[in-house]
């Protein structure tokens, strides 16, 4: 396993099942050099959560063990951004941050909010509300290319995380005529803003789906079009610190990647896979 870092970490400040530190320790456990956090940005949703719960206390733990494990090993701070927040705004990326993930897990229609990566029953409302699940698969893509354009974060965080479910739900069939050819021509549009693509192998380590975000036909157009990526975990656990990593490291190869991104201390850099 050539990967030494993941950026996508939640802890229990958001909705992690461990702290910052222990989670730093699995991280060193696995022969990582870094670790970064993503506690997921504060929404002011009721019904939101996953939220972190207290940002202050937050960085300011990221900054005490940010000095206690230097120089040998490096913590980056950083938020998953939500696409809206309470009032129908965008986030707005703390200066304390070292880096910053934007995703979509919300969508917004007559007046209703819907999540796309929860529970069935959820996404099926969805669905229903948008008038199907092109409609719906078609809108979070417009939401989350807005986004992009918008918001100057730095990784595209889990760009099909609508497609969760479907492996054990088949709300829609991802052979349809309308589907790859809607999805990719939506990945260029995000791809032309220069942002890092995650490869995110988190459901594979809750078991909601055998393979990672995103999927491997738009792998291989990210691949064609030259678009940077990083392989993530997002990591609720300290279990699931380097889950399915040396699988994807070689899918990744196989299509004929060569190299990740990596967060140093300098920025982001390009190492070989």
């Amino acid at each position: 396993m050539t990967t030494k870092s993941n950026l996508h970490t939640h802890s229990t400040f958001c909705d992690g099942r461990n702290s910052i530190e222990d989670m730093i320790k699995a991280a060193i456990d696995a022969g990582f050099i870094s670790l970064g956090f993503s506690g997921h940005y504060h929404t002011g949703y009721d019904f939101d959560d996953v939220q972190l719960r207290d940002p202050e206390a937050y960085f300011c733990e990221l900054e005490r063990m940010k000095q206690k494990y230097a120089p040998d090993f490096a913590v980056f701070k950083g938020l998953e951004l939500e696409g809206h927040i309470l009032g129908g705004v965008r986030p707005v990326i703390d200066p304390r941050c070292d880096f910053s993930i934007g995703s979509v897990h919300y969508l917004s229609t007559g007046g209703e909010f819907y999540t796309v990566d929860y529970l069935p029953e959820e996404w099926q409302r969805a669905s229903d509300a948008f008038g199907g699940p092109r409609k719906l698969i078609e809108a979070y893509f417009e939401d989350y290319l807005c986004f992009a354009n918008e918001m100057p974060f730095d990784i595209v965080g889990h760009i099909d995380i609508y497609a969760k479910l479907n492996e054990k739900h088949h709300f829609f069939d991802e052979n349809e005529s309308w589907y790859q050819p809607m999805v990719l021509s939506y990945i260029e549009k995000i791809a032309a803003t220069g942002k890092i693509f995650e490869v995110n192998t988190g459901a594979i380590g809750k078991k909601y789906r055998s393979t990672q975000y995103p999927a491997n036909f738009i792998l291989k157009r990210l691949h064609e079009i030259k678009a940077p990526v990083i392989l993530s975990s997002d990591s609720h656990s300290t279990d699931t610190i380097a889950c399915h990593f040396e699988e994807t490291e070689k899918l990744l190869k196989d299509i004929g990647f060569t190299e990740q991104m990596q967060l140093t201390e300098r920025g982001f850099v390009a190492v070989p896979l």
